[in-house]
């Protein structure tokens, strides 16, 4: 093999089978795709074909990411938790000269990527939080926001039904313990500022979501976009079906539920059996209200798929859109939000049949 693929790690999982489906649907690269066990990708995708042939590889051994990424000219990972997996694949394709894409958006992870960068005398292009979210929630706020010279105020609200994956759980445990991102705090004029009030709120989003219970936060991602589009005074709420989902997540904050490795795992599994519910819709909504001059503007992203495999989509289609706009010459690591032209990026979703845009007055 000569570097001639688009690889997907993590192939086999929910945000990987997302990728995986995206590109052969809407893209014409040659793919590899990596799973630990060949006998799985095989059961989950057939046969290898002319267009797609599998390998091995694990995460957690150098030797064998390099021999992955050395057949890829862009790699997207798929594979979990970022806490975990760090910088592990993108140092792979630093000695591989080879496009990195990863969904995921942890702080300590943009860190580490950074961190090898630096050291490395043969910079690539890395772009992550190329998810749903963090990631799709600020590429759409950012897409709303394109042509405006500056808001007065703007709230965002993401809701999702469905499950979390255990390495999605896994992560969300180990950002508590990293304290990443700000609780109970919004942007005004540059700063981050607390709040005082706003947790457990009730907001009801349009169905099948109805009624939910809000957290306010905080994060790089967001910071970032509504600096970037001159945003004075700015929201963000992840939400949550019930009061009891919110309230045993602020329990394992509160109590620092993750001092030990098992005591991550026993969060995390905890978060996967309090989210689950009988509920039979999936999807997400990005909620979005704007507000100038006394006035507000609603608009909203929704999507009846399971988010995990949305991040897969999107992620997909983040790198579609950077071979075909060469956004892989911007060397470095980026947010996607940075990368993308958020405008076509809605447009191939949307395409893609993954998602919905609704503007209300």
């Amino acid at each position: 093999m000569n570097k001639k693929y688009v690889g997907i790690i993590g192939a086999t999982g929910q945000v990987g089978v997302g990728a995986v489906k995206t590109l052969l649907n809407n893209y014409s690269a040659s793919l590899l795709l990596g799973g630990r066990k060949i006998a799985k990708l095989i059961e989950q995708f057939g046969e290898e074909s002319e267009t797609m042939k599998y390998q091995a590889v694990d995460v957690f051994n150098e030797a064998s990411i390099q021999a992955f990424c050395e057949n890829c000219y862009l790699v997207i990972n798929t594979a979990g938790p970022s806490s975990l997996i760090l910088a592990r694949v993108a140092e792979a394709c630093l000695v591989t000269n080879t496009t990195y894409i990863d969904v995921s958006g942890d702080k300590t992870m943009k860190l580490a990527i950074e961190d090898a960068l630096a050291k490395h005398n043969n910079p690539i292009t890395c772009s992550i939080s190329a998810g749903v979210y963090p990631g799709l929630t600020e590429m759409f706020v950012a897409f709303l926001l394109r042509n405006q010279k500056w808001v007065e105020r703007i709230s965002c609200y993401f809701a999702g039904k469905g499950s979390f994956s255990e390495t999605g759980a896994y992560d969300i445990i180990s950002s508590l313990e990293k304290d990443e991102g700000y609780g109970m705090s919004y942007f005004s004029n540059g700063d981050i500022k607390k709040l005082t009030s706003g947790i457990g709120s009730q907001k009801v989003l349009p169905a099948p979501f109805h009624q939910v219970y809000t957290l306010p936060l905080m994060n790089e991602e967001f910071i970032a976009c509504v600096k970037e589009y001159r945003a004075v005074n700015a929201y963000f709420y992840n939400t949550f079906a019930t009061s009891k989902i919110l309230s045993d997540f602020i329990m394992i904050k509160a109590m620092q539920l993750y001092k030990t490795e098992e005591e991550k795992r026993a969060s995390a599994h905890r978060l996967i059996e309090t989210y689950h519910t009988q509920d039979e819709h999936e999807g997400f909504i990005i909620y979005v209200e704007t507000e100038e001059n006394g006035k507000t503007q609603t608009s909203y992203l929704q999507s009846n798929m399971n988010w995990n495999y949305g991040s897969g989509v999107v992620a997909a289609c983040v790198a579609m859109q950077m071979q075909e706009r060469n956004g892989t010459n911007k060397k470095g690591c980026y947010f996607a939000q940075s990368i993308v032209d958020v405008e076509e990026l809605m447009q191939q979703l949307i395409k893609t049949e993954c998602i919905s845009i609704i503007g209300e007055k």
